[in-house]
Formats: C-alpha cells, structure tokens, sequence
C-alpha cells in the first residue's frame, strides 16, 4: 500500500522538491554541489619531497596496504603516519 509522500510542516519541503533551487549547498567558485568530506582514515602515505609543505599521497585504515603502496614507488621520502599524525615508517 502506498501513502502519498507528506512533509512533517507544510513549509518544509523534500530533497526532490528542491532540486537545483537552493545555492547554499553550491561552491560559489566553481558551481558544484557541496560534498561531505571523507571519514578521516587511519594510516596516511605523506611525501615529503621537494615541496616545502608534505602532501598526502594515499589514505587508507589497512596499514599492510599503505606499506605495500609506499615499497612499490620509485621514489623515496615517504612516511606513513597514523590519524594522530605519529610517525610509523619512513622509506
């Protein structure tokens, strides 16, 4: 049995009402929808190169993943740190 779609208030309005009406959830720059950032992982791949500031390479919750993905490059300063930002491994 299907019950006609009814909002709690009547000036409450749903997700397919709105559509593309609303700019608060629009990057004013670039005119994309707002996204939620990523959950925060727990081991992270940082470079630590030429660049003054390091850059996150790779995040991830599987530390065998991160050391294997951190091995495999050609390049080195690499170091993997957990969510804390504690070192664990350089390369």
């Amino acid at each position: 049995m299907k019950f006609p779609e009814r909002t709690a208030h009547p000036h409450v309005m749903t997700g397919a009402q709105i559509g593309g009406m609303s700019r608060a959830f629009v990057k004013e720059d670039e005119g994309e929808r707002w996204t939620a950032p990523a959950a925060p992982r727990a081991y992270r791949v940082v470079w630590t190169g030429y660049t003054g500031q390091p850059e996150v390479m790779k995040e991830t919750d599987d530390l065998l993943e991160a050391l294997r993905w951190m091995g495999s490059r050609d390049r080195r300063e690499f170091e993997i740190r957990d969510i804390r930002g504690v070192l664990l491994a350089t390369a």
